[in-house]
């Protein structure tokens, strides 16, 4: 297949994945804002939040976002899907102010050109092009170790922070989760014969990593006031660890040298740059409709 075709099957795919993956965000947020408060980990959050309806169709809209990404993975590499999820964000405001009628608010449209700036900028100079390799089972080692060691230390940090400054570690923790779990998909679907995955140990982590990394998301999005800034944390933080293990263990590349590498970290800092205020402006949408405040006070920003 060729890579023209590949990017024209992947490209929508991934933003139809980031609609649902912002819809979902949205509601799921709602819901933990409903929920008992709960530790990091704690598998009973997810039983008081199943009874929340804003949870159970979030989960519907992220597992709907999940298949599509999959779809999107089979035919495109780690360094395109995974940046093209950060338009998740925009679903996520959008949706946000669909829910209190009213368009979205002026300031929004800086961040958003920021963060599709940016975007666009590093998918035009970067160009990436998919893998050959394939994880072995000695990366599977090296691979746990560095996982279990990065997620328990946001867990260590979140535990000594105040609780409105919990959820920055904890999405971290979920953004690598989530990362990670990009990766070993896209291996499994690169495998030449997909009847046997149940034979790879990349499935069964792929069952342990996403679970983790799904509570450890509704965690960080019952965090307070810092809600919104999770999901600026995770959107951030989920493709550069797809990135770096699409690199590192995949064989995927992007075009460096001269030019190149500074233009192409000038633009993810803005695309970061980008999602930071955006995440600053939704927590203001998100506050502004829990306070129940008239809809042009948030208009006038």
């Amino acid at each position: 297949m060729s890579t023209s075709l590949e990017w024209a099957i992947s490209v929508p795919t991934a933003v139809c994945a980031a609609a649902c993956f912002g819809s979902a965000g949205f509601l799921q947020h709602q819901a933990t804002q409903m929920a008992p408060p709960s530790g990091p980990l704690r598998p009973g959050l997810l039983l008081d939040l199943i009874r929340i309806p804003q949870f159970r169709w979030g989960v519907l809209l992220g597992a709907l976002g999940f298949a599509l990404q999959v779809v999107a993975l089979r035919f495109g590499p780690l360094a395109l899907v995974q940046p093209l999820l950060v338009t998740g964000v925009l679903f996520y405001l959008l949706y946000a102010s669909a829910a209190r009628h009213h368009l979205v608010a002026r300031g929004l449209f800086v961040g958003a050109f920021m963060a599709l700036g940016g975007l666009v900028g590093f998918l035009v100079v970067a160009r990436p092009a998919p893998g050959h390799g394939a994880f072995s089972g000695s990366a599977a080692l090296p691979l746990g170790v560095a996982l279990v060691a990065v997620v328990s230390l946001c867990l260590f940090v979140a535990s000594r922070l105040h609780r409105d400054l919990r959820a920055v570690p904890i999405a971290a923790a979920t953004a690598v989760c989530y990362g990670v779990t990009a990766g070993l998909v896209r291996d499994v679907l690169s495998m030449p014969d997909i009847g046997t995955v149940v034979t790879h140990w990349q499935v069964y982590a792929i069952i342990v990593v996403a679970p983790a990394g799904f509570l450890l998301n509704q965690n960080a999005f019952q965090q307070g006031r810092l809600g919104s800034v999770s999901v600026a944390t995770i959107t951030v933080g989920d493709p550069v660890v797809a990135m770096g293990v699409g690199a590192a263990w995949l064989g995927e590349s992007l075009r460096s040298g001269g030019w190149q590498t500074p233009l192409e970290i000038v633009m993810l800092a803005l695309m970061a740059a980008g999602i930071v205020v955006l995440a600053g402006r939704a927590q203001q949408v998100a506050d502004s409709i829990r306070a129940g405040q008239p809809e042009h006070a948030e208009a006038r920003r």
